[in-house]
């Protein structure tokens, strides 16, 4: 198992991380999980009692329809009710959603609590409980009430991902893809090149590949934690996406499809202002299909789609700021577009 460092939290990518934590010196412990992930929680829950921690255990109905004020309410709620105090911590076992709702309500209950994450999806291993945002959705948009709050602690075990509903796993590909879009070219060439072991689950390959791309966000997150300058590189593909999410209320495409499509749309937009050759695009398309993922979707009124670009939380003074490719591996941030050219993107996607 590997060890990455990030600020004041630890990242452990590899075999066995599940069951890695061991006795936490906790009060208490609230056991987050969704149905779907109830059989990766017990590993994790068995290992507390083990070492005498005494666990709640919460468990949710699956989806991205959790992230919101309402559930993270009641979790407060339930937490409170079963006596937990400032020296429990909140242990979430799940995918993006429960990373994200997770380390939102530790955040946020008695003003802070220690939290461990234990991800079961690549999204979640590569991107929702890296970094430390935590965040819950409002009906206009995705992330829109949030904090930065660092894990004590990250456990990525590759091995879980062999399990994944396909669809969920391709998803997470799409963040997978923007590392080697936004930083490194390397690993955009090791994706193509192991294209099959990748669509094989190979144990090997997806040890690389969650390894890499934390790395790279973990080293992004360590100069600018709270996003004032650099780290909005992280965010190639989500202006578009996070919109395109939103207007399809959350359940239409899953998050990863939705980057995949964004990084289509502002990888056009990077051409049209003469940023990327339309090479890049090609190899981009290229690459982002080979790993079964999305470039267009039906169905989306542009009407919606830009109501909600218009609260992304990048943008300033009312106008909405991109971060446009330069060349794969390289991107550009803060990137201003005028309305018609975004409006003959999503028109391009959106078909």
């Amino acid at each position: 198992m590997r060890e990455i460092p990030l600020l004041s939290s630890r990242i452990y990518v590899g075999a066995g991380a599940l069951t890695a934590p061991g006795a936490l010196s906790a009060s208490g412990a609230c056991l987050l999980t969704d149905r779907n992930c109830l059989k990766y929680a017990k590993p994790v829950e068995d290992g507390l009692k083990a070492a005498g921690t005494p666990v709640y255990r919460i468990v949710l109905p699956p989806g991205e329809v959790q992230k919101s004020l309402a559930t993270a309410g009641k979790l407060h709620q339930r937490m409170a009710e079963a006596g937990l105090d400032r020296k429990a911590a909140v242990l979430a076992v799940g995918g993006g959603v429960i990373s994200d709702l997770g380390g939102f309500v530790a955040s946020t209950y008695m003003r802070g609590i220690r939290v461990h994450l234990f991800p079961t999806t690549l999204l979640g291993q590569v991107d929702a409980a890296i970094g430390g945002k935590t965040g819950v959705n409002l009906p206009q948009g995705k992330n829109l009430v949030g904090t930065f709050y660092q894990p004590t602690a990250v456990f990525c075990d590759p091995a879980v991902l062999r399990t994944l509903p396909p669809r969920e796993y391709v998803s997470g590909l799409g963040e997978v893809v923007k590392y080697g879009m936004i930083r490194d070219a390397a690993l955009f060439e090791y994706i193509e090149k192991n294209i099959q072991g990748i669509r094989d689950r190979d144990p090997q390959v997806l040890d690389e590949i969650v390894y890499r791309c934390v790395a790279i966000k973990a080293d992004v997150v360590t100069r600018d934690e709270k996003e004032s300058g650099e780290r909005a590189i992280l965010n190639y593909g989500h202006t578009i996406g996070h919109a395109l999410e939103a207007a399809g209320g959350y359940r239409l495409l899953q998050h990863g499809e939705a980057v995949s499509i964004g990084m289509e749309a502002e990888a056009i937009l990077s051409m049209e202002l003469g940023i990327a050759p339309l090479e890049l695009l090609a190899a981009q398309n290229r690459l982002l299909k080979l790993c079964g993922l999305p470039t267009r979707v039906k169905k989306l009124p542009e009407k919606k789609v830009l109501a909600a670009l218009k609260l992304d939380k990048k943008n300033v003074s009312g106008k909405t700021r991109f971060v446009l490719p330069e060349s794969i591996g390289k991107v550009r941030w803060g990137v201003e577009v005028a309305p018609d050219l975004i409006a003959a993107a999503l028109r391009t996607v959106t078909v």
